[in-house]
């Protein structure tokens, strides 16, 4: 079973790996949003669908970004040679990888968010976000400007957080331990799930009931 996860490897990268920064970039998001939501409001703001300390947009979009971001990083920078300069001053580089990390972060988290927000739209009548009163929306699932954010975390991920928290935790933690931990990780996401379910269903049940109400008065 350790030998499973340890040595299937998907772009060069174990399951257990993968798996494991899923879990950690789901929490770190959710410590991420709550922080931001909770100095908003002036109280504590659970953010999320789920009841636990998770929300699973940041772990698809952090995990994506290490699968498919990092072989961009990789990319040489472009050179020119213009004669007509200086000696010294010829080659010039533009290092275009960011630009492409950018644009590629922003648009795979972003149809993350449309995909997300329309399936729990349509099976629980209810919104966990809302972007109808920022400019330039996509019927309030998306917009430009957290498009724009999401860009930036992508770069930030790949150059800053994955270094020094995924990478650094996955490679000083022993491996049949981290396992271990991955596993009770997953149980509990999995009860945290039905749960949540069940709460978001009764929740919809309730605001439907509501509507037919009003609708018959």
């Amino acid at each position: 079973m350790f030998d499973f996860f340890l040595n299937t490897k998907i772009e060069g990268l174990s399951l257990y790996e993968l798996l494991f920064w899923f879990l950690i970039y789901g929490v770190i998001g959710w410590v991420f949003e709550s922080t931001l939501k909770t100095i908003e409001e002036g109280h504590f703001i659970n953010r999320g669908f789920l009841l636990g300390p998770f929300i699973p947009i940041y772990s698809c979009g952090v995990t994506l970004f290490i699968l498919f971001l990092t072989p961009i990083e990789r990319l040489a920078p472009l050179e020119f040679t213009l004669s007509f300069l200086p000696e010294g001053h010829q080659v010039l580089t533009f290092d275009y990888k960011y630009y492409i990390m950018f644009i590629a972060g922003g648009l795979i988290c972003s149809a993350l968010e449309y995909v997300v927000s329309f399936v729990m739209e349509k099976m629980f009548h209810q919104r966990w976000w809302d972007y109808t009163d920022y400019k330039f929306n996509t019927k309030g699932r998306v917009c430009i400007s957290i498009t724009y954010c999401w860009g930036a975390l992508s770069i930030a991920a790949i150059h800053f957080i994955h270094p020094l928290i995924g990478q650094n935790i996955t490679d000083h933690l022993p491996k049949k331990l981290g396992v271990i931990i991955m596993f009770v990780g997953y149980a509990w996401l999995l009860a945290d799930t039905i749960i949540s379910n069940i709460i978001a269903k009764k929740k919809k049940e309730q605001i439907l009931e509501e509507k037919s109400e009003q609708e018959e008065g």
